[in-house]
């Protein structure tokens, strides 16, 4: 048996909170009642516009459905801006989801690199590591591990993951592991970058290729040491109520043959 949580990410209802037919309370319900999950991953997106007293009244439906926060994932963060304006406004974002993971009691955090090239400069890489630095610490105040996903840019460079990691080197630090996402340098796999990110992540994003070949890629993940959730994230374009069981349902199957 897989000893990981199984969790499910609000992003795999954007489609439908653009329509305006769910909301954060809808996707905890649905998380706890139609998928019978107790581990949450709240996309900020849902929660643009909360503020503190929101954020408890999340928290006590949280508590109420017997779920807990696995991660808060937060866009619209950057560490690194090259526009000030921009780069101010993704600092008091940083800082307001910050307060939200206190009061959630998320026991991760995602905010993306920012460095929208392949690879990031000295200049950029210092100044990402200097913040990552400061909010692990927060993290620790706080909680929570906070770090980066191989999401975009930059950050899909495993060398830059890594080298993070290491000049970081704080228990409140970690990435979350998109899986197979990667943009791969001179002799690299997708499946071995995972299997080796994984000793340096705390949450995965799972998408629909790998929820049905699990048992391909699970078992090398888990022997790096792994604890984190293990999170289904549903990008399809079709109906998602219908897909996130889909998807869920063929991960599920396929960790029974582990």
């Amino acid at each position: 048996m897989v000893p990981n949580r199984i969790s499910l990410a609000s992003y795999s209802f954007h489609k439908l909170l653009e329509a305006g037919m769910i909301d954060v309370y809808g996707y905890l319900e649905s998380l706890a009642y139609r998928y019978h999950l107790s581990d949450a991953d709240i996309w900020n997106g849902f929660v643009l516009e909360a503020g503190k007293d929101d954020f408890r009244k999340i928290r006590a439906a949280m508590d109420d459905r017997g779920l807990t926060l696995a991660n808060l994932c937060c866009d619209w963060c950057n560490i690194w801006c090259a526009d000030p304006d921009y780069g101010k406004k993704c600092d008091d974002n940083a800082q307001k989801f910050m307060e939200a993971a206190e009061i959630l009691g998320a026991r991760t955090v995602r905010m993306d690199v920012g460095v929208p090239e392949d690879d990031a400069t000295e200049e950029q890489y210092e100044a990402v590591c200097k913040k990552y630095a400061a909010y692990a610490k927060r993290g620790g105040e706080a909680g929570f591990v906070i770090g980066p996903e191989n999401h975009w840019g930059a950050s899909r460079r495993l060398s830059m993951q890594k080298r993070l990691f290491k000049d970081i080197n704080s228990p409140n630090y970690g990435m979350l592991l998109h899986m197979g996402n990667w943009n791969l340098e001179d002799g690299q796999t997708k499946d071995g970058n995972d299997a080796e990110a994984a000793a340096m992540a705390v949450h995965t994003h799972i998408d629909y290729e790998h929820a049905t070949s699990t048992e391909n890629w699970l078992p090398g993940v888990l022997a790096s040491g792994y604890a984190g959730a293990l999170s289904i994230e549903h990008h399809k374009e079709i109906t998602e109520y219908r897909g996130v069981q889909a998807q869920l349902g063929a991960f599920l199957y396929a960790l029974g043959k582990i």
